[in-house]
C-alpha cells in the first residue's frame, strides 16, 4: 500500500462508521400498526358491535349492556376490541344503546332506538394517511 494512502486510510474509515452509524440512528423505526390500520379496525369493531346488538335483540327483545353477551353472537368481536377502548351501555328497558370505540387515532359513537340510528360522531384524534371517518350509517 502507498505511503500516501495509508495516511487517510483512519479518515475514510472513520467517515465510514459515521455515514453507517448515522443511517441506524436517524432510521424511522415504526412498531405496531399503522393509522390506517388502526382506523380500519376501530370502524369494524363498531360496526361488530351494531350487528351483535341487533342479532341479540332479535333473540333476546331487548339490547345488552354487557360486551361479553355480545362475544358468542360475533366472534371476530374479540379480536376487533382488543387494544381498544369500548363502551356500551343500554337503556333500563332495553329498546336503545349507546356504543363507543375509540383508538389512538379515531373515536366513534353511536346509538340506536330498534332498529334506527338516533345519534353517531366522529373525531379523528390523529390524523393520518387513511385515517377518516366512515359515511354516516343509515337505518
Amino acid at each position: 500500500m502507498p505511503p500516501n494512502l495509508r495516511r487517510y486510510l483512519p479518515f475514510v474509515l472513520i467517515a465510514l462508521v459515521v455515514l453507517f452509524g448515522a443511517q441506524t440512528l436517524f432510521k424511522k423505526k415504526t412498531r405496531g400498526p399503522t393509522a390506517a390500520t388502526t382506523a380500519a379496525q376501530t370502524i369494524s369493531a363498531i360496526n361488530l358491535i351494531d350487528k351483535g346488538e341487533q342479532a341479540y335483540k332479535a333473540a333476546n327483545g331487548r339490547f345488552t349492556s354487557n360486551l361479553a353477551d355480545l362475544l358468542q353472537l360475533e366472534p371476530h368481536l374479540a379480536a376487533d376490541v382488543a387494544g381498544l377502548s369500548t363502551e356500551l351501555d343500554a337503556s333500563t328497558d332495553g329498546h336503545t344503546y349507546l356504543a363507543q370505540v375509540a383508538s389512538s387515532v379515531l373515536r366513534l359513537t353511536r346509538s340506536f332506538d330498534d332498529t334506527k340510528v338516533t345519534s353517531q360522531s366522529c373525531a379523528v384524534l390523529k390524523s393520518g394517511s387513511g385515517v377518516a371517518c366512515p359515511a354516516p350509517v343509515r337505518s
